[in-house]
Protein backbone atom coordinates (compact mmCIF):
# COMPACT_ATOMS: atom_id res chain seq x y z
CA UNK A 1 0.00 0.00 0.00
CA UNK A 2 2.63 2.00 -0.77
CA UNK A 3 1.65 3.65 -3.35
CA UNK A 4 -1.29 5.61 -1.30
CA UNK A 5 1.37 7.78 0.21
CA UNK A 6 1.13 11.26 -1.33
CA UNK A 7 1.85 14.52 -0.35
CA UNK A 8 -1.38 16.32 0.03
CA UNK A 9 -1.77 19.67 1.11
CA UNK A 10 -5.37 20.24 1.45
CA UNK A 11 -8.38 20.99 3.48
CA UNK A 12 -11.83 18.98 4.13
CA UNK A 13 -12.86 21.64 1.35
CA UNK A 14 -10.83 19.82 -1.37
CA UNK A 15 -9.93 16.79 -0.28
CA UNK A 16 -10.14 13.96 -2.95
CA UNK A 17 -11.79 11.45 -0.12
CA UNK A 18 -14.69 13.61 0.90
CA UNK A 19 -17.05 11.49 -0.18
CA UNK A 20 -15.25 8.53 2.19
CA UNK A 21 -14.54 10.35 5.08
CA UNK A 22 -16.02 13.15 7.79
CA UNK A 23 -16.89 15.25 5.05
CA UNK A 24 -19.82 13.14 3.47
CA UNK A 25 -23.19 13.67 3.14
CA UNK A 26 -22.34 17.52 4.25
CA UNK A 27 -23.18 20.68 2.60
CA UNK A 28 -20.75 23.15 0.96
CA UNK A 29 -20.99 25.13 3.88
CA UNK A 30 -20.77 22.58 6.39
CA UNK A 31 -18.05 21.32 4.74
CA UNK A 32 -16.13 25.12 5.20
CA UNK A 33 -16.68 25.18 8.79
CA UNK A 34 -15.65 21.29 9.84
CA UNK A 35 -12.28 22.47 7.41
CA UNK A 36 -11.46 25.86 10.14
CA UNK A 37 -11.48 23.10 13.22
CA UNK A 38 -9.68 20.56 11.64
CA UNK A 39 -6.13 20.21 11.77
CA UNK A 40 -4.97 18.36 8.77
CA UNK A 41 -1.93 17.02 6.94
CA UNK A 42 -0.34 15.78 10.03
CA UNK A 43 2.96 13.04 9.18
CA UNK A 44 3.99 10.06 10.62
CA UNK A 45 6.88 7.84 9.91
CA UNK A 46 6.17 3.57 9.60
CA UNK A 47 5.65 2.65 13.30
CA UNK A 48 5.21 6.04 14.96
CA UNK A 49 1.89 6.01 16.58
CA UNK A 50 -0.86 7.94 16.35
CA UNK A 51 -2.57 7.43 19.52
CA UNK A 52 -1.40 4.71 22.41
CA UNK A 53 -3.50 2.04 24.51
CA UNK A 54 -4.83 3.72 27.70
CA UNK A 55 -3.95 7.61 26.74
CA UNK A 56 -6.46 10.26 27.51
CA UNK A 57 -8.89 10.59 24.46
CA UNK A 58 -7.97 14.03 22.73
CA UNK A 59 -9.34 13.58 18.58
CA UNK A 60 -11.08 11.41 16.43
CA UNK A 61 -8.37 11.13 13.64
CA UNK A 62 -9.16 10.61 10.18
CA UNK A 63 -6.35 8.88 7.84
CA UNK A 64 -5.44 10.73 4.60
CA UNK A 65 -3.18 8.60 3.11
CA UNK A 66 -0.69 5.81 3.72
CA UNK A 67 -2.03 2.70 6.44
CA UNK A 68 -2.35 1.87 9.76
CA UNK A 69 -2.96 -0.85 11.92
CA UNK A 70 -5.16 -1.29 15.36
CA UNK A 71 -3.56 -2.86 17.55
CA UNK A 72 -5.10 -4.32 21.67
CA UNK A 73 -2.74 -5.29 24.15
CA UNK A 74 -3.35 -7.89 26.52
CA UNK A 75 -2.99 -7.77 30.42
CA UNK A 76 -0.13 -10.80 29.02
CA UNK A 77 1.84 -8.64 26.92
CA UNK A 78 0.71 -9.66 23.79
CA UNK A 79 -0.19 -7.74 21.04
CA UNK A 80 -3.29 -8.60 18.42
CA UNK A 81 -4.04 -6.93 15.48
CA UNK A 82 -7.70 -5.16 15.36
CA UNK A 83 -8.04 -3.57 11.64
CA UNK A 84 -6.04 -2.64 8.77
CA UNK A 85 -6.99 1.56 8.44
CA UNK A 86 -7.10 3.22 4.84
CA UNK A 87 -7.49 6.77 3.79
CA UNK A 88 -10.81 8.23 4.67
CA UNK A 89 -11.12 6.18 7.68
CA UNK A 90 -12.15 7.73 10.93
CA UNK A 91 -10.64 6.09 14.33
CA UNK A 92 -10.66 7.25 17.76
CA UNK A 93 -13.92 6.07 18.73
CA UNK A 94 -13.17 3.37 21.18
CA UNK A 95 -12.03 6.46 23.54
CA UNK A 96 -15.39 7.69 23.73
CA UNK A 97 -16.50 5.15 26.59
CA UNK A 98 -14.01 5.79 29.37
CA UNK A 99 -12.19 8.58 28.06
CA UNK A 100 -8.84 7.00 27.17
CA UNK A 101 -7.74 5.02 23.70
CA UNK A 102 -8.38 1.10 24.33
CA UNK A 103 -6.32 0.39 21.66
CA UNK A 104 -3.16 2.02 19.75
CA UNK A 105 -3.03 2.70 16.02
CA UNK A 106 0.16 3.06 14.79
CA UNK A 107 1.60 3.64 11.05
CA UNK A 108 2.43 0.85 8.78
CA UNK A 109 4.13 2.99 6.25
CA UNK A 110 5.06 6.97 5.76
CA UNK A 111 1.38 8.17 6.97
CA UNK A 112 -0.57 11.48 6.57
CA UNK A 113 -3.39 11.99 8.77
CA UNK A 114 -6.05 14.95 10.37
CA UNK A 115 -7.62 15.45 13.51
CA UNK A 116 -11.07 16.81 14.84
CA UNK A 117 -10.02 17.25 18.58
CA UNK A 118 -12.76 16.40 21.19
CA UNK A 119 -12.97 20.15 22.47
CA UNK A 120 -13.95 21.00 19.40
CA UNK A 121 -16.84 17.76 18.98
CA UNK A 122 -19.70 19.87 20.89
CA UNK A 123 -19.57 22.98 19.40
CA UNK A 124 -19.60 21.50 16.27
CA UNK A 125 -22.02 18.97 16.65
CA UNK A 126 -24.29 22.19 17.98
CA UNK A 127 -23.42 24.23 14.71
CA UNK A 128 -23.28 21.41 12.13
CA UNK A 129 -26.31 19.19 12.57
CA UNK A 130 -24.92 16.66 10.10
CA UNK A 131 -21.41 16.03 12.07
CA UNK A 132 -23.14 14.22 14.21
CA UNK A 133 -24.69 11.67 12.02
CA UNK A 134 -21.48 11.22 9.87
CA UNK A 135 -19.54 10.12 13.05
CA UNK A 136 -22.41 7.86 14.27
CA UNK A 137 -22.42 6.16 10.73
CA UNK A 138 -18.17 5.81 11.13
CA UNK A 139 -18.37 4.55 14.41
CA UNK A 140 -21.59 2.24 13.42
CA UNK A 141 -19.05 0.95 10.20
CA UNK A 142 -16.35 0.11 12.87
CA UNK A 143 -18.84 -1.82 14.86
CA UNK A 144 -20.22 -3.79 11.80
CA UNK A 145 -16.77 -4.55 10.90
CA UNK A 146 -15.37 -6.06 14.17
CA UNK A 147 -18.56 -8.20 14.15
CA UNK A 148 -17.94 -9.63 10.64
CA UNK A 149 -14.42 -10.05 12.15
CA UNK A 150 -15.58 -12.20 14.75
CA UNK A 151 -17.98 -13.93 12.83
CA UNK A 152 -15.22 -15.16 10.14
CA UNK A 153 -13.43 -16.38 13.34
CA UNK A 154 -14.91 -19.87 12.65
CA UNK A 155 -14.00 -19.57 9.15
CA UNK A 156 -11.40 -21.59 7.27
CA UNK A 157 -7.78 -20.60 6.51
CA UNK A 158 -8.88 -20.08 2.85
CA UNK A 159 -11.83 -18.35 3.23
CA UNK A 160 -9.98 -15.88 6.06
CA UNK A 161 -7.18 -14.91 3.75
CA UNK A 162 -9.38 -14.97 1.12
CA UNK A 163 -11.87 -12.53 2.74
CA UNK A 164 -9.09 -10.40 3.72
CA UNK A 165 -7.67 -9.67 0.56
CA UNK A 166 -11.24 -9.18 -1.40
CA UNK A 167 -12.14 -6.76 1.54
CA UNK A 168 -8.96 -4.97 1.23
CA UNK A 169 -9.46 -4.61 -2.65
CA UNK A 170 -12.93 -3.40 -2.52
CA UNK A 171 -12.03 -0.29 -0.35
CA UNK A 172 -9.09 0.19 -2.35
CA UNK A 173 -11.09 0.44 -5.22
CA UNK A 174 -13.57 2.83 -3.51
CA UNK A 175 -10.42 4.91 -2.93
CA UNK A 176 -9.46 5.36 -6.47
CA UNK A 177 -6.39 2.67 -6.23
CA UNK A 178 -5.51 -0.38 -7.95
CA UNK A 179 -8.42 -3.43 -6.88
CA UNK A 180 -6.09 -6.04 -8.16
CA UNK A 181 -1.96 -4.49 -7.12
CA UNK A 182 -1.19 -3.50 -3.74
CA UNK A 183 1.00 -3.93 -1.28
CA UNK A 184 0.44 -5.66 2.09
CA UNK A 185 2.24 -3.53 4.51
CA UNK A 186 1.50 -6.44 7.27
CA UNK A 187 4.05 -9.06 8.02
CA UNK A 188 2.97 -12.69 7.57
CA UNK A 189 3.47 -12.91 11.34
CA UNK A 190 1.01 -9.74 12.06
CA UNK A 191 -1.28 -11.17 8.89
CA UNK A 192 -1.91 -14.58 11.11
CA UNK A 193 -1.98 -12.52 14.32
CA UNK A 194 -4.80 -10.64 12.55
CA UNK A 195 -6.85 -13.57 11.39
CA UNK A 196 -6.41 -16.20 13.94
CA UNK A 197 -3.88 -18.01 12.05
CA UNK A 198 -0.25 -19.27 12.37
CA UNK A 199 2.70 -17.43 10.15
CA UNK A 200 3.18 -20.99 8.67
CA UNK A 201 -0.43 -21.51 7.49
CA UNK A 202 -0.85 -18.05 6.04
CA UNK A 203 2.61 -18.64 4.03
CA UNK A 204 1.06 -21.82 3.02
CA UNK A 205 -2.77 -20.14 1.61
CA UNK A 206 -0.80 -17.12 -0.12
CA UNK A 207 0.94 -20.25 -2.08
CA UNK A 208 -1.97 -22.68 -2.65
CA UNK A 209 -3.52 -19.39 -3.93
CA UNK A 210 -0.68 -18.35 -6.38
CA UNK A 211 -0.35 -22.13 -7.60
CA UNK A 212 -4.30 -22.10 -8.37
CA UNK A 213 -4.14 -19.03 -10.53
CA UNK A 214 -5.91 -16.42 -8.20
CA UNK A 215 -2.57 -14.21 -6.81
CA UNK A 216 0.71 -13.72 -7.97
CA UNK A 217 2.60 -13.29 -4.35
CA UNK A 218 5.85 -11.34 -4.54
CA UNK A 219 6.87 -10.55 -1.13
CA UNK A 220 4.27 -8.06 0.07
CA UNK A 221 3.21 -7.15 -3.65
CA UNK A 222 0.14 -8.86 -4.69
CA UNK A 223 -1.60 -8.94 -7.91
CA UNK A 224 -4.95 -10.58 -7.84
CA UNK A 225 -4.95 -12.57 -11.26
CA UNK A 226 -8.63 -13.74 -10.70
CA UNK A 227 -11.18 -11.67 -8.20
CA UNK A 228 -14.26 -13.54 -8.92
CA UNK A 229 -12.72 -16.69 -8.26
CA UNK A 230 -10.93 -15.42 -4.71
CA UNK A 231 -14.52 -13.89 -3.76
CA UNK A 232 -15.93 -17.61 -4.44
CA UNK A 233 -13.86 -19.17 -2.10
CA UNK A 234 -16.30 -17.43 1.21
CA UNK A 235 -19.38 -16.68 -1.35
CA UNK A 236 -19.97 -19.94 -2.00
Amino acid sequence: MDQMVKDFNVSCTNCSLDEICLPRGLSQQEVENLSIEVKSNISLQKGDYIYRQGDEFNMVAAIKSGSAKLVSNDGAGNEHILNVLLPGELIGFDGLFQNKYNCSAIALENLCYCVLPVGKLEGLCAKIPGIARELLKHSSEAINESQSQVMASKSSAEEKVAKFLINLSDRLKSRGYSAVQFNICLTRQELGEHLGLTLETVSRTLAQFQNIGFLNVQRKLIEIKDLQGLRQIFTA
